[in-house]
């Protein structure tokens, strides 16, 4: 390597890098770039500030979740000012406000940088000005990024169908990677007294919370033997679902609200179903992670879900915003034989291992800095 090359990586919270990017930035460490995080402080920063060769940049304005031009102006002149000063090689951003403002700077700064859009979200979910004013922000910024990914081909067919981005500017990144071994093989144990039925994800409308409640009531209803656990944490968001709804469900018996944890795989090993309705996804973390434990999975037939499920095969998919339909497919699965049940799981996770793990992921990485940044690095 010629140079010590110098990687950013901009997003609206520091969770979301622990989340998804910190095994990425650890390679990419071990392969002797040096590293810049610019994101705000949050509970999750301490576990990554420190590495070796990484530099934490806190941001003071980004307010992800509210709509202000006066903020959004000062997160463009402090991303302005930290891209001049440290000269990143290349930058990556994540989600909405980092892809629009953040690649404006970057232009700005004369800097390469890649526009990461892990779903389109609520934005494009919610049909109004607030969609109208995104979609008009993108057009603006992401022609100026080296190129804009998407994680499922139906957000790369919308970008390119309203013209947002051109389609030789646009590159599909198949998710953020699975742990593989941290979400290790479980298979369907048979003679389990009750089905166990998992939602992992936020609290937010169009994740299709509503949808399974109603779902485990139906099937409540009609006498079989299920458990529906709810499992994720609160936002601040429009979507967002009051935490009293939440508790009434747990009261009433209709889910089990487990709460919020890290050890995400410990409550998957005890589902045999994995279930999200969601109404958009870019890529769902939940449902990779329950795929590689071989659980099976039930999702809408939406955007980002329907990319990973092969109905059927490794799960069901079901009509978006239908509860009926939803309860049918978890009946499906319920009165599936267990040789049915364990071969659906293996399937789902078989499909992890060709696709979507962290080591595919960051090899993508690596071959794309190569093409976009200044100097080349050598492959995983």
């Amino acid at each position: 390597m010629a140079a010590k090359q110098r990687i950013a990586f901009v997003a609206n919270t520091s969770w979301s890098i622990y989340k998804f990017r910190l095994y990425l930035i650890e390679k990419l460490l071990e392969k002797g770039l040096s590293i810049v995080v610019l994101a705000p402080r949050d509970a999750y920063t301490a576990s990554f500030e420190d590495l070796a060769g990484l530099t934490y940049i806190e941001l003071y304005h980004f307010q992800g979740k509210n709509i202000s031009p006066m903020a959004d102006w000062r997160l463009y002149k402090e991303l302005l000012h930290h891209y001049r000063t440290f000269r990143p090689h290349l930058i990556f951003h994540y989600t909405i406000k980092a892809n629009i403002f953040g690649t404006l700077a970057a232009r700005r700064a004369r800097i390469p940088s890649i526009s990461v859009i892990t779903g389109l979200g609520y934005a494009f979910t919610h049909k109004g000005w607030l969609r109208h004013i995104v979609k008009l922000l993108y057009k603006k910024s992401l022609p100026k990024s080296k190129e804009t990914w998407v994680l499922n081909e139906d957000n790369r067919v919308l970008l390119t169908r309203e013209r947002i981005v051109s389609p030789n500017s646009i590159f599909l990144l198949p998710g953020e990677g699975v742990d593989t071994e941290t979400f290790f093989a479980a298979p369907f144990q048979p003679g389990r007294k009750e089905i166990v039925f998992l939602f992992v994800g936020r609290m937010l409308r169009h994740k299709g919370v509503y949808e399974f409640v109603e779902a485990a009531r139906l099937l409540q209803q009609r006498g079989l033997s299920i458990r529906c656990q709810l499992l994720g944490m609160f936002d601040e968001n429009p979507a967002a679902i009051p935490r009293h709804q939440v508790e009434e469900w747990n009261t009433e018996g209709a889910v089990t609200y487990l709460g919020h944890t890290e050890r995400v795989a410990d409550h998957i090993e005890q589902a045999d179903c994995i279930v999200l309705p969601s109404y958009q996804e870019g890529m769902p973390m939940s449902l990779l992670e329950g795929a590689s434990m071989c659980k099976a999975l039930i999702a809408a037939d939406t955007p980002g879900c329907r990319s990973l499920i092969e109905h059927g095969v490794n799960g069901y998919l079901c009509r978006e915003k239908d509860s009926e339909d939803l309860a049918r497919k978890m009946a499906a699965y319920y009165h599936l034989p267990a040789p049915e049940k364990e071969k659906m799981g293996i399937a789902a996770r078989k499909k992890v291992l060709e696709h979507f793990t962290r080591e595919q992921i960051t090899a993508i990485y690596l071959e794309k800095i190569n093409t976009l940044a200044y100097s080349p690095v050598h492959p995983v």
